[in-house]
């Protein structure tokens, strides 16, 4: 692992960062060997466990040199988080770039990174990822979901001003940003900024521009292709059924077979430059993952591959 004076603003930080901002958090606890630095990502257990391990982990890996992170899944078996222990990324991250120790409270884009526009690009492309969806909505109902969405969702207003100056002023897409009360599952209301992009042209330009690194907005963007629509509320499960051919329509399905998944992985990496590692490689990673998580907390991430 590399000291923190030896880490500097890459394509690969730039991209980090906005993993970070969107579903990271940093625990810093000074005290000499009591010390504590941890640096987690957090994801959707299912929706999210490709883009974890297929962007998510080597992403960091190539940005910090930190590799085999700790894993935990809550109870429910809903959430996943990646656990980094490591002084010099927490400090270099808290101290350099400015990202805040707990609480993700006045949060802004990294000023080096935001005044360059080669470095906003990543940032931007997995800020979607994290905390975006890419959907397909209909003109009336009835009508097909054929109209593409892009939605930035965070309580950090200051990001999402900065997200939306860079893209219009450096891309020409036209960017909407308004408030909106968003509610979770077991927590209160709360107020959030919120970004969008309606526009086809727009979304085209998004596409060739910053690109899209989740798989679960991969797979939408695919349905979509093949279907001329992508209908809200489906899984990442029944999305990728119907990309291997299991059903003639998207449909509520069961997990995939291991070797249609890596066809599909490495698909989406030749059309979409993501995931970052190869199908077997994601395909592995998920049987170490739950290899530990077994022998740590007996769980187990929810089925993606039927094995």
């Amino acid at each position: 692992m590399l000291a923190s004076s030896e880490f500097h603003l890459s394509p690969n930080v730039a991209a980090e960062t906005g993993i970070h901002i969107g579903d990271g958090g940093l625990s810093i606890k000074r005290g000499g060997p009591h010390g504590h630095y941890q640096y987690e990502v957090t994801g959707h257990a299912l929706e999210d466990q490709l883009y974890l391990i297929g962007t998510v982990m080597p992403t960091i890996s190539a940005a910090y040199d930190l590799h085999r992170p700790g894993f935990y899944i809550n109870p429910e078996q809903t959430w996943i988080s990646l656990r980094y222990q490591s002084k010099a990324v927490a400090l270099f991250k808290h101290e350099n770039l400015g990202l805040p120790n707990g609480r993700k409270r006045n949060l802004s884009i990294p000023e080096a990174i935001r005044n360059d526009a080669h470095l906003m690009r990543p940032l931007t492309r997995e800020l979607l990822a994290t905390d975006g969806v890419l959907g397909f909505y209909n003109a009336g109902r009835n009508n097909p979901h054929k109209y593409p969405r892009i939605q930035i969702k965070l309580k950090a207003s200051l990001v999402i001003e900065q997200l939306a100056t860079f893209l219009r002023a450096d891309l020409g897409i036209s960017a909407s940003c308004r408030s909106t009360m968003s509610v979770h599952e077991g927590r209160s209301p709360s107020l959030q900024q919120m970004l969008q992009v309606n526009r086809s042209e727009d979304i085209e330009t998004w596409r060739r521009e910053i690109g899209f690194s989740n798989p679960s907005h991969i797979s939408r963007m695919m349905v979509f292709e093949a279907l001329g629509e992508c209908v809200p509320r489906t899984s990442i499960v029944d999305r990728l059924s119907f990309l291997c051919g299991y059903s003639s329509r998207l449909a509520t399905s069961k997990p995939i077979a291991p070797g249609d998944l890596v066809a599909m992985v490495d698909r989406m990496t030749m059309r979409f430059g993501f995931p970052r590692v190869t199908g077997e490689a994601i395909l592995q990673g998920i049987s170490q993952i739950n290899k530990r998580l077994g022998s740590n907390l007996n769980r187990k991430l929810p089925m993606l591959v039927n094995c």
